[in-house]
């Protein structure tokens, strides 16, 4: 049977036009699908951050890096009550470091070739401050996760982020690690013209400096010491708002979260944190939790927490 030319020509543009949609639609979904988190991230300031660009699935649980006694570990860790208010421990009078464990799981060379080797080198400088960070406030951190049960993972993760690795301004001027504010008191001025004195400071602080942030007249709680605003961040997350996260994500394991994060609906422990800190208002950027769970991954901030429960 003869085939009719009209008959070609219209499958023909068919075909055709099925090929121009493949391409004009189909691939670049398939694309975005798959590089989702990528481009995500370079909409965003994280891709200006010395991070990886997605979550890694690096982690390990604590049973599988200390095998059975991790439990044991935990478990003594988490029934002994807080020593954070309490008096006769080194470090709660003098304001002496309390002995922190030797590095065990984390290891800084390694980690600084694995980072030269996956992250770019426009980012190296920023890598090299990342982990000297890390290194000098690291002890700070796990004696607060002594004293409080909050990870010392997600403390240094605050603090790089909130601090720049110790370069910004107010960590380097007013020692003010994790952008903690003065309060304004009862009956500040409504005129506009707000002062030092209408604004208030915790008894760590001994004063407050202007920084424009979410208004030009706000002001920052200075320390005299980086170990005061350590001290000062547990005190803030030991608060209502936040502590129901330290029993709720206990180190080293593996939990549900209410929103997706990088498409896992269960994460580990500090990102939960992560995601913790942002549903009780911590800070106003949409992707704290991603920024905070990136820097943990990245450095394997983790491993930091479980040197402290295997002492």
């Amino acid at each position: 049977m003869e085939k009719n030319d009209n008959d070609h020509g219209l499958f023909h543009g068919i075909g055709k036009g099925v090929f121009l949609a493949l391409i004009l639609f189909a691939l670049p979904g398939f694309l975005i699908l798959n590089y989702y988190d990528r481009i995500e991230a370079s909409l965003t300031d994280i891709s200006d951050l010395p991070v990886y660009d997605r979550m890694q699935d690096n982690f390990e649980t604590g049973a599988q890096v200390v095998g059975a006694l991790f439990e044991t570990g935990s478990g003594e860790f988490y029934d002994i009550d807080s020593t954070f208010f309490s008096t006769g421990h080194r470090g709660d009078e003098t304001g002496e470091p309390m002995a922190a464990s030797p590095a065990r799981y984390w290891n800084r060379e390694e980690l600084e070739q694995q980072l030269g080797r996956r992250l770019s080198a426009g980012k190296q400088q920023s890598v090299r401050a990342y982990l000297q960070y890390i290194e000098q406030y690291k002890s700070l951190a796990l004696d607060e996760m002594r004293r409080t049960k909050i990870p010392a993972s997600v403390t240094l993760a605050q603090g790089l982020f909130e601090g720049n690795a110790g370069r910004g301004y107010l960590a380097s001027e007013a020692n003010n690690h994790f952008g903690i504010k003065c309060q304004l008191q009862s009956g500040y001025r409504r005129d506009g013209r707000i002062g030092d004195n209408d604004f208030g400071h915790h008894s760590l602080a001994i004063g407050c400096v202007q920084r424009t942030d979410d208004y030009v007249w706000d002001r920052f709680e200075v320390y005299p010491s980086a170990r005061e605003s350590f001290r000062r961040h547990s005190l803030l997350l030991l608060g209502d708002r936040y502590r129901w996260m330290i029993r709720e994500y206990e180190i080293g394991k593996m939990y549900p979260i209410p929103v997706s994060l990088y498409g896992h609906d269960r994460v580990p422990y500090y990102a939960a944190w992560g995601v913790g800190l942002k549903k009780s208002g911590y800070a106003t950027a949409k992707d704290y939790a991603e920024k905070i769970t990136l820097i943990i991954e990245t450095y394997q901030l983790w491993k930091i927490d479980y040197e402290l429960l295997m002492i």
